[in-house]
């Protein structure tokens, strides 16, 4: 199949394969994740605007393998505003983050027709959501052992990661990102910075001797990634601790990783710290 949008890149484990399917800068550069195994298909997110939601649904129908179901990591836009170009298949997500999205939806979906006043058409017209709860732990689909985990106050609250333990690779979305600003404009479940939560978690990471790593932003990678992740939150927190926002936060950023795409998440995060009136 030919696509307009979208980008893919097919890591093969075996008789599964997963597919990363990759939204150019204009959706965020946001990563779904495609399992692929000999009978079926499991989506994990759904991009952000809706004609590359559409175009993933219509790669996905191009492969001749039903969707089993759906998967939404964690509450932030680029990861399941596209949903709406899924309404009826089985959506599941975390118990948490679905409370959060139901409460921040039309907020957020209000928040990105702003970012496209010329095109508002890209953002969805309506909320659609999981409504499924998935469960922590092991699962079998199709002959593939999938490991659901639970990770609080990192990236954002509640996030939701994947291990394929018996190809030691990690499905991270936007526990690490690749080539991009990450975003770190959430504080933990006691109002503070989740910064040195989320270094703990990658840290974890990197005792479980992973062989690949495919991120939420950008391309797949190798678990050398996990460092430079690592070194991004500290400089980002030693930034924050001098009391830099708004341009000039962003700006030592930007000085410090002058090749990383997406500035977006920067404005976002600064938004989120210190202009967002909840």
């Amino acid at each position: 199949m030919k696509l307009e949008y979208l980008n893919v890149k097919k890591i093969e484990l075996g008789s599964t394969t997963v597919h990363c399917v990759q939204a150019p800068e204009s959706g965020e550069w946001v990563n779904a994740q495609l399992i692929e195994t000999p009978n079926k298909l499991l989506l994990v997110d759904t991009l952000q605007l809706v004609p590359h939601a559409n175009e993933l649904r219509q790669y996905i129908e191009s492969l001749g393998k039903p969707l089993e179901k759906i998967l939404i990591t964690h509450h932030h836009p680029d990861h399941w505003f596209g949903a709406a170009s899924f309404e009826g298949y089985r959506m599941e997500a975390l118990p948490e983050t679905i409370g959060i999205i139901n409460a921040l939806a039309d907020f957020v979906l209000d928040y990105h027709r702003k970012l496209h006043p010329d095109d508002p058409e890209v953002i969805p017209d309506r909320k659609v959501v999981p409504t499924i709860e998935a469960q922590e732990g092991t699962f079998d689909f199709d002959g593939e052992k999938i490991n659901l985990i639970k990770i609080l106050d990192t990236e954002c609250p509640c996030n939701m990661v994947l291990e394929l333990p018996e190809h030691k690779t990690l499905l991270s979305q936007d526990l690490i990102y690749n080539g991009a600003y990450p975003y770190f404009g959430e504080k933990t479940s006691t109002g503070e910075l989740s910064v040195d939560n989320w270094i703990g978690v990658l840290k974890s990471f990197q005792e479980k001797n992973y062989e690949r790593i495919i991120p939420g932003h950008g391309d797949p990678t190798t678990p050398a990634i996990i460092p430079t992740m690592i070194g991004y939150l500290e400089f980002v927190k030693a930034q924050l601790a001098k009391g830099l926002q708004g341009d000039e936060l962003i700006d030592s950023i930007k000085k410090k990783y002058p090749d990383y795409k997406l500035e977006l998440t920067l404005i976002m995060s600064n938004y989120m710290l210190f202009e967002y009136q909840p």
